[in-house]
């Protein structure tokens, strides 16, 4: 009898230790509860290791005026900026495309841009994560400008585009009567389809919403042109849609995909 009390009593000392933290008479004298104290300093230490260190990253993005044209030879300087790392860039020129390219840091910077050595506008950018860039804030500007199409890269490995630069209608335009032909100019010369194949290229890669009838096709050097017709006599907002099949002839780059938005009022017919 005693040999098996003294069995019982070795499996239950087993028992009690191996589930100590579930056991709610060892809990209450062997694992005291956490203090408020102790939930605090243990809330900031989390929140410490969360916290993301500031980072620098190269980042190059675009800006267009009003029309939706690439502004060239505009410079961009930093005012301001939440962060200082080393090797970072003060002072930026856009290229023939409108295109930055620059060595920021994560957090907040405050750009002043001229445009033709007069100051056109200043504007805030704002870096989470390479996946997370954002204008938080565009002031100082006597027009509607757009600071847009933002791609990270590998430092000392500074990217090519091809671009988008002007059309016709102008993004954001209201037309008090229909245009009859679309116009494209680009940062370099497309790859044109061969003959036969125009309307196929056309319909793959220029995509217009309300659809519009496109019954001609010129080109010419880094441009080419549309007719277009079938508009409705309602006031309708439309949307030229231009894709990555549009090739560069130079550099074989599709083309950076780029929305137009024009609004034709009724009755929206030629004069």
């Amino acid at each position: 009898m005693n040999r098996f009390s003294n069995l019982f009593l070795f499996v239950c000392l087993i028992f009690f230790s191996t589930n100590c933290y579930f056991n709610p008479i060892l809990q209450k004298y062997v694992f005291a509860e956490t203090s408020e104290e102790n939930s605090l300093s243990l809330g900031l230490t989390l929140l410490g290791l969360t916290q993301q260190s500031p980072f620098a990253l190269s980042l190059t993005g675009q800006i267009r005026n009003k029309d939706g044209s690439a502004v060239p030879s505009a410079e961009l300087t930093v005012v301001s900026r939440s962060n200082e790392l080393d090797g970072l860039d003060t002072t930026v020129t856009t290229d023939d495309a409108g295109r930055f390219f620059i060595r920021l840091a994560s957090g907040t910077t405050t750009f002043a841009v001229k445009n033709d050595g007069s100051p056109y506008f200043t504007f805030t950018l704002s870096i989470n994560s390479p996946g997370d860039i954002q204008v938080t804030e565009i002031k100082d500007n006597y027009e509607s400008v757009e600071v847009s199409s933002f791609f990270v890269y590998e430092e000392g490995n500074q990217p090519s585009f091809f671009e988008l630069t002007y059309s016709e209608p102008f993004h954001n335009r209201i037309e008090p009567t229909s245009p009859n032909n679309f116009y494209f100019e680009f940062s370099e010369e497309p790859q044109f389809p061969e003959f036969g194949q125009e309307a196929t290229w056309l319909s793959q890669n220029i995509i217009i919403s309300p659809a519009l009838s496109i019954t001609d096709y010129y080109t010419e050097g880094s441009s080419f042109s549309i007719n277009v017709s079938g508009y409705s006599s309602q006031t309708t907002t439309y949307t030229i849609s231009l894709g990555a099949g549009i090739l560069g002839s130079v550099t074989g780059l599709p083309l950076t995909p780029r929305t137009i938005i024009f609004t034709c009022v009724s009755p929206c017919t030629n004069q």
